[in-house]
């Protein structure tokens, strides 16, 4: 009995020291590639709007870790993080990084024509920030997600905008003066240096190249504005979008059992020997009591 109680330890100790000996889940470094994997990086923006993403892992990953990684997709009011306005969820696509799977692709979801501006956020859980789940992101109260990887904000160039002419409309902006205004032809019969008659006025005609000052004779110049700024300027508001980690984080700290390196099998073989020892150990007890009794 002791021999068997020893060997299902023996099992048993196997399975937790392996794991053991490398099991804490950390979080690792990730890289992210738009561009099929041709190019990777680690920044915290995405510098044109994706319709999919590759992520991979870097570095040790300890087996039986898992990570998981999101990529949400919303629709803005404007271009930039401060601007966004109200945002509208459009959709999430999801992967589960570890040591055997440290790679996936992640598309963009819910984006089509009617999408003028927009934000893309990849971040390091597997919540969904839809305003039910997780609260949506929202400038400049809710930082949404957490565990902020990249992002992108912007304006998509296939957007069906229903508008937007910069045409100035017919009839308007025209340089040309109007008839009769602003001419600067002499007078027929030009050349005169005679005054018109009424006597001697120098003063030229309205409306042409007054060098009169205005009623009142004030030469004195306009006030020149202060090259120190006000001190009653309003306080200028902080934009910036969240900032992003490239890293991933572990759905807990501590690895799964399944995958710590234990050997079921071995244990499960350990413990059934064990039992036949203890069955076997019971009947030869029996067997010599019968035979001690039989020479009596």
């Amino acid at each position: 009995m002791a021999l068997a109680v020893s060997l299902a330890g023996v099992g048993t100790a196997s399975a937790h020291g392996k794991g053991g000996g490398q099991g804490h889940c950390s979080a690792v470094q990730l890289k992210f590639s738009t561009d099929g994997g041709n190019s990777w990086t680690r920044n915290d923006v995405i510098n044109t709007a994706p319709s999919s993403i590759q992520v991979k892992l870097e570095g040790k990953v300890t087996k039986g870790c898992a990570y998981p990684v999101s990529l949400a997709a919303y629709k803005t009011d404007g271009p930039t993080w401060d601007t966004s306005g109200t945002q509208v969820f459009l959709g999430v696509d999801q992967a589960t990084l570890s040591k055997d799977n440290d790679h996936a692709t992640l598309q963009v979801k819910g984006i089509d024509k009617s999408t003028c501006f927009g934000q893309i956020d990849m971040y390091g859980n597997n919540t969904v920030y839809d305003g039910k789940s997780g609260a949506l992101p929202h400038f400049p109260d809710s930082y949404t997600p957490t565990d902020l990887i990249a992002h992108w904000n912007g304006a998509f160039e296939d957007c069906d905008k229903g508008g937007g002419e910069t045409t100035p409309p017919a009839g308007g902006g025209e340089t040309t003066p109007p008839a009769g205004g602003g001419e600067t032809t002499p007078p027929a019969g030009g050349g005169e240096t005679t005054p018109p008659a009424g006597g001697g006025e120098t003063t030229p005609p309205a409306g042409g190249g007054e060098t009169t000052p205005p009623a009142g004779g004030d030469t004195t110049p306009p006030a020149t504005p202060s090259s120190s700024p006000s001190s009653s300027a309003p306080a200028v508001a902080d934009t910036a979008a969240p900032s992003g980690t490239p890293v991933a984080q572990p759905v807990s700290s501590t690895p799964t059992l399944a995958e710590t390196g234990s050997n079921s099998s071995q244990t499960t073989t350990f413990v059934a020997a064990g039992a036949a020892l203890v069955v076997i150990g019971a009947g030869a007890v029996v067997f010599t009591r019968r035979r001690n009794r039989t020479q009596a």
